[in-house]
């Protein structure tokens, strides 16, 4: 079985949609999959459509998630997506949005109480940023460890980062949605020279530190 993703060109064989799951040869869309295995493991859940949740960041600014999910067997993986346009200025400094997950088993947990679970997390992950940056007045010139046109960057003394890759295949860490490159990040940890680093790495769906 094998979920890719979108743009391989594939249509789901029950809807039309675009493909995202292929059991052997037979295409699915998600939504679709879903129904088929939720009906295969006698699964209720509260919608297999995808939509989208608010959440409020430090700031008070709305931020809108897109929610998906994938059964696998009496498991669901949800997964919330920040939607963030193609035409925002802050994808020129790399920022790719947040995104959470969380795994549910149905035996254990109703998929009601893993959705609400979802939300929650969202609400910790955006309310608790691990960045602060200071805007530049422009008739003034500040030294920071990472600058973005008028912003200077700050990691928090606490946070949380995603081990990723770059589109050259490089290793990159996206914090707060913002994709940031080794050097970058060894910039952002500079302010705190003289102190030591602890790390705790987790699965995307573990549930964030307390902060």
């Amino acid at each position: 079985m094998e979920l890719p993703g979108y743009g391989h060109g594939s249509r789901c064989q029950v809807c039309g949609k675009p493909a995202r799951v292929h059991v052997g040869t037979t295409a699915y869309c998600l939504d679709c999959y879903n129904n088929l295995a939720d009906y295969l493991y006698g699964v209720k859940t509260p919608t297999n459509d995808s939509f989208n949740i608010l959440a409020l960041d430090s700031e008070g600014r709305t931020v809108e998630f897109a929610v998906e999910r994938y059964a696998h067997g009496t498991a669901s993986t949800w997964t919330a997506v920040e939607l963030v346009d193609d035409d925002d200025s802050r994808r020129a400094d790399g920022y790719v949005g947040r995104s959470v997950s969380i795994v549910a088993d149905a035996r254990v947990v109703s998929q009601e109480e893993a959705l609400d679970a979802l939300m929650v997390k969202v609400q910790r992950v955006v309310g608790k940023p691990s960045l602060h940056a200071h805007i530049v007045p422009p008739d003034q010139v500040w030294d920071g460890p990472v600058q973005f046109a008028d912003r200077v960057i700050y990691a928090n003394e606490t946070g949380m980062a995603r081990v990723d890759c770059d589109e050259q295949g490089r290793t990159c860490f996206v914090i707060d949605g913002q994709r940031f490159s080794a050097e970058q990040f060894a910039a952002l940890m500079s302010a705190y020279e003289g102190f030591d680093l602890y790390w705790r790495v987790g699965d995307v769906s573990d549930e964030p530190l307390e902060r």
